[in-house]
């Protein structure tokens, strides 16, 4: 499968350091590009889990109360 982008003027030095890393390392441009890809997709994927904390607080709450099982003794 191919894949052809348009690289705006702007960000031209994108291109200029995926040549020096080509050049440094050996890789075809083709192979570290779809490694990032990779990399991206593979992060991105995973959406972050936040904690659930109260919304309000009536009175004095421990550090137990409010972390759970993530406080050590």
């Amino acid at each position: 499968m191919q894949l052809n982008m348009y690289v705006p003027k702007d960000k031209e030095e994108i291109l200029a350091r995926l040549d020096a890393i080509s050049k440094e390392t050996g890789k075809p441009k083709n192979e570290i590009v779809i490694e990032a890809l990779e990399r991206y997709l593979r992060l991105s994927a995973v959406p972050a889990k936040l904690g659930r904390y109260p919304t309000r607080v009536v009175g004095s709450v421990s550090r137990k109360e409010v972390y759970g099982d993530r406080v050590e003794p």
